[in-house]
């Protein structure tokens, strides 16, 4: 028994040195997406959590930093059975896989390889707009049930897709120490399965450019 509590301790010092020498550092933030629709302002939001840790690197290449991210997509309701929906990725195809982990360092000019900014995360404050080179990959769902209905859009397409009186308003990020948000699976219902990666799970909308999938959607 002697012998037991020893070892468990020797496991919990070694844990709490692991934790000290390479810690890990979190930061929220919501992404709101703006559209006007006949004079009237319609939003979506969502609270994303992104955690920055240091790691040992035993080999060379290996990031010193591991990134990990909670959160979901922005929906927009735009009424009549439209949407807007703001992916967890950014370019034209969503290739930009860790756009939510980069986004608000980006904006601060931060190096996070130096300790001092690194440990600064969980202190950022302010609120920005999104430059229009900036901004999360669009898409929009003809059916909110089916997700073989998604189609790809841009900003300057908008009234296109959506007809005349819709109009881009941009988008907007806000430090915020609010929860992640967990409401994307009530407006498309078929989001937990693309996350658990379920078969049937992904929509290949352009092969070999883009494809919809979970972590587009959800991340966890």
């Amino acid at each position: 028994m002697k012998r037991l509590a020893i070892a468990l301790g020797i496991i919990a010092l070694v844990v709490v040195l692991y934790k000290l020498k390479y810690p890990t550092y979190s930061y929220r933030y919501r992404m709101t997406v703006n559209v006007e629709v006949d004079g009237q302002l319609r939003s979506g939001s969502s609270v994303i959590e992104v955690s920055v840790s240091k790691q040992p690197v035993f080999l060379p290449g290996v990031n010193p930093l591991e990134y990990a991210e909670r959160g979901e997509a922005a929906f927009v309701d735009l009424g009549n059975g439209r949407n807007i929906v703001a992916l967890l990725a950014s370019g034209p195809f969503a290739e930009g896989h860790a756009y939510p982990a980069f986004l608000v360092p980006k904006h601060f000019k931060m190096n996070l390889f130096d300790d001092h900014q690194l440990a600064s995360l969980s202190e950022l404050r302010g609120k920005w707009e999104l430059e229009p080179d900036n901004l999360p990959t669009l898409v929009t769902f003809a059916s909110s049930t089916d997700p073989a209905t998604v189609k790809l859009i841009s900003v300057d397409q908008i009234e296109q897709t959506f007809g005349p009186g819709v109009r881009w308003r941009g988008v907007t990020i806000e430090m915020t120490t609010d929860a992640i948000t967990a409401a994307i699976e009530a407006r498309l219902p078929w989001v937990a399965k693309f996350t658990a990666g379920l078969s049937g799970s992904s929509v290949a909308l352009s092969p070999g450019k883009f494809t919809l999938n979970g972590p587009y959607l959800k991340r966890t």
